[in-house]
């Protein structure tokens, strides 16, 4: 492990599309989901329901908080509702669960989920016990990155070091903030297009860029 990355002794992890792979149809589930519920709530047309959903998405950091801030919608309610999933397709990895259990330092999940979604990830993949802890986007008091006031708040939460801190994630304009407060970032290509990131504008952020999270975690280990 090189110099810096050996001196690491946090690791903030994003959940969905970043400990499982974007293809895997957890999140698709969770899109159809949210369609659905907007169109059910606000009375419009499926295809009206989606291009809210995108539209809140991309303002507002989550489809959610857009709806909160617009309609008053109750986040509890929403959750539940687009996390009614089914979770029989995310598999163990044995391979990452191997990687994570070598890595120093404690490991924590970021996430603009909810806390039982995460938790059901997790343990289908069987690393749940591998995680110190899990901030949701109810810890976060609904408030999604990339807003800075989250990162500022698992900072103080967990009493974290900047400097000795490393987040991952699959969104490149969630790794903005992280890096201006002094955290090594990495972003993990999963190779399909986020209509609302902004990669372009993120990549003077980014650490690292890498495709295979278990891959790059081994490599590291072994340096």
């Amino acid at each position: 492990m090189n110099k810096h990355l050996s001196q690491i002794d946090t690791w903030l992890f994003d959940l969905d599309n970043t400990l499982y792979p974007a293809d895997s149809g957890i999140f698709q589930q969770v899109h159809v989901l949210m369609g659905k519920f907007i169109s059910k709530r606000l009375g419009l047309k499926i295809e009206e329901a989606k291009k809210i959903q995108k539209e809140y998405f991309r303002k507002h950091g989550t489809t959610l908080r857009g709806l909160m801030d617009n309609h008053g919608i109750d986040p509890d309610e929403f959750l539940d509702e687009v996390h009614n999933l089914d979770y029989s397709i995310v598999k163990p990895n044995p391979e990452l669960r191997n990687s994570l259990t070598k890595l120093n330092g404690k490991k924590i999940i970021f996430t603009n989920a909810n806390l039982a979604h995460a938790e059901k990830v997790l343990s289908k993949l069987k690393i749940k016990d591998l995680f110190e802890d899990i901030y949701d986007i109810k810890l976060a008091n609904y408030i999604p990155k990339p807003e800075m006031e989250p990162y500022k708040d698992v900072i103080k939460k967990y009493n974290v070091v900047p400097r000795k801190t490393v987040m991952l994630d699959d969104i490149a304009k969630n790794l903005v903030p992280a890096s201006k407060l002094g955290i090594t970032t990495v972003w993990i290509d999963m190779g399909y297009e986020n209509f609302s990131d902004d990669i372009e504008n993120s990549k003077k952020y980014l650490n690292y860029q890498i495709t295979n999270l278990p891959l790059w975690l081994n490599s590291i280990i072994k340096e």
